[in-house]
């Protein structure tokens, strides 16, 4: 983009990149499930990584079909999932399940806002959660030390943060794995989207023993969605809030806040943290 360069200096004229941001519709059965502001390139994985986490679905098994435009996808693993790439779906994924979505027998499905950004709260999302998300599984440990090195390990990772300084990055450290799997997006629950809709296309879903790290704040949406991925553990480089501290303590989920490579804070289930092997924090 052409910009005008301020400095203490005179003005120049320069040109700077931006993060691409654009709307996308999701579609269950061909019928509106909600529109999200998104940056273009894994709209399968956004839109299959959101449809879990409202408990639309659970498993590959579940998706008959999905049609998507082909400039949403940069790359197309789908484990057998039968996709049609429709140029005139420009911004558009509709997902078609096996089964006829049934919005009354969860409690928690919602009408999604048009925002990068949404949120929801109060105790009727409690008891929602309550009733529909399981606690955490696992028996696993993290070791602080390799926790404190995950803002590294993400930043280091965000490609498109460090040509526009505009997008959000969630990590997914799975047991064993020497390094993160990423996804960048203008949205933070995007971002956290992405991922799931990763490990789902690949039936990694739970996430058992997983740790999530994501670089700004810890809302409700971020915790909740890591419970519906069964993942253990998740921490943010900025604050949780309140209701996400309450979700994390229900659903089992160890919360870490203000990660940074001195510390942070843990707000629940503290006993999956080691000093060192066998070590508790």
């Amino acid at each position: 983009m052409p910009v005008r360069r301020l400095s203490a200096g005179a003005p120049r004229a320069a040109t700077d990149r931006v993060v691409r941001e654009d709307p996308l519709q999701v579609l269950v059965d061909s019928e509106p499930l909600g529109i999200l502001m998104r940056t273009p390139g894994s709209d399968l994985e956004l839109a299959l990584g959101l449809l879990h986490s409202e408990q639309i679905v659970r498993s590959p098994a579940d998706v008959a079909g999905v049609r998507l435009a082909p400039s949403g996808q940069a790359t197309l693993g789908t484990m057998g999932l039968q996709v049609e790439l429709d140029p005139e779906a420009e911004n558009l994924v509709d997902v078609h399940l096996v089964r006829p979505r049934d919005a009354a027998s969860s409690g928690w499905q919602r009408a999604l806002p048009s925002s990068s950004a949404c949120g929801i709260c109060g105790a009727t999302t409690i008891d929602a959660i309550r009733r529909t998300h399981p606690r955490v599984g696992g028996s696993g440990t993290f070791e602080l030390e390799r926790l404190l090195q995950l803002p590294d390990m993400l930043r280091s990772s965000q490609q498109l943060f460090q040509s526009t300084g505009g997008l959000h990055a969630a990590g997914l450290l799975l047991p064993g794995a020497a390094e993160l799997e990423v996804a960048e997006d203008v949205g933070r629950h995007n971002a956290v989207d992405k991922l799931v809709g990763r490990m789902f296309l690949a039936d990694h879903l739970p996430l058992t023993d997983a740790c999530l790290v994501v670089s700004g704040r810890a809302g409700f949406e971020i915790v909740q969605k890591a419970a519906a991925a069964g993942i253990a553990l998740v921490a943010s480089i900025s604050a949780p809030s309140s209701l996400a501290v309450e979700v994390a303590e229900l659903t089992g989920i160890t919360l870490v806040g203000f990660l940074r490579a001195g510390g942070g804070n843990v707000y629940t289930h503290s006993d999956r943290l080691t000093a060192r092997p066998g070590v508790p924090v």
